[in-house]
């Protein structure tokens, strides 16, 4: 065991995890804040278990060793990070259901 890894999110990550608390907080200002503690427990567990999420499959070169996980109590949204040797690498928390190959694309 390598030890945990220190997380590391991306700007569009931090922007992505800012639009959609503002779009739940419009309807439910409880379940945002919720939303936000969940994706800090999902990347707290990625943190100590990497490959906690499953590889994402892609023939986007700038995208090889793209991972994804559902975030802990709000499986419509999924965190893509890439693990390296000592970070977990946020680079988009994204609705599910969207085109991966295409998110791919703009996570580098």
């Amino acid at each position: 065991m390598t030890g945990r890894k220190v997380p590391y999110r991306r700007q569009l990550a931090i922007e992505d995890i800012a639009g959609h608390s503002d779009r739940i907080a419009e309807t439910n200002l409880d379940a945002a804040f919720r939303f936000l503690d969940a994706i800090e427990e999902t990347v707290e567990l990625l943190c100590q278990f990497p490959e906690a999420g499953g590889a994402v499959p892609t023939i986007r070169q700038e995208a090889e060793g793209l991972r994804a996980k559902l975030v802990n109590d709000f499986r419509s949204y999924v965190v893509l990070y890439f693990v390296t040797a000592e970070t977990i690498d946020v680079a988009r928390v994204i609705r599910g259901g969207q085109e991966l190959d295409q998110i791919a694309l703009q996570c580098n």
